[in-house]
């Protein structure tokens, strides 16, 4: 039993470690991405400065159809004040543009330009390395580790989504 109480702290410690890390991530991933931005030939694309946040904007426009304020807002999980800033910078920056539909002049709802395209296109690219690398690391396991990996990253998300939404299972 000793052994087994080792392992489990050491998987604590891991999750520990990886939260940690995850948190830093965000300062990671700007980094990257305006390496990227550098590395273009665009003049326009290369001296351009993005927020992750703008970055995410972004990509939540070009990936689902008719977003507006309040659905971005919802699918991003920012307030609808920080996606109304958000977009205001984005259309500044010729990122997005504001359009009604011909049936309903009350809502707005974006679409990028091309430009934001561009820049989505560029952001598409990093997810895919992204996703390369972790497809490399995921070769090394056997099929029977990959289904316990994935319910034990489901069991995880499970209890980060209850601690976040207060549904810790206490009574």
């Amino acid at each position: 039993m000793k052994h087994k109480d080792v392992t489990v702290e050491n998987l604590i410690h891991g999750i520990e470690a990886l939260a940690y890390n995850l948190s830093n991530t965000e300062e990671y991933e700007k980094k990257i991405l305006q390496a990227v931005l550098n590395e273009q030939e665009d003049a326009e694309i290369r001296n351009m400065s993005l927020s992750l946040a703008e970055l995410h904007v972004i990509d939540c426009v070009e990936r689902n159809e008719a977003m507006n304020t309040t659905a971005i807002a919802k699918k991003l999980m920012i307030t609808k004040g920080g996606i109304s800033k958000i977009t205001t910078k984005l259309i500044q920056k010729n990122m997005i543009e504001a359009r009604r539909l011909p049936n309903n002049q009350k809502e707005t709802y974006f679409s990028l330009t091309t430009l934001g395209r561009k820049i989505f296109h560029i952001h598409d690219v990093l997810h895919q390395r992204a996703a390369g690398q972790f497809s490399a690391c995921f070769a090394n396991y056997s099929k029977e580790e990959l289904r316990f990996a994935d319910r034990f990253l489901g069991d995880l998300l499970a209890i980060f989504d209850a601690t976040l939404t207060g549904k810790t299972g206490e009574n």
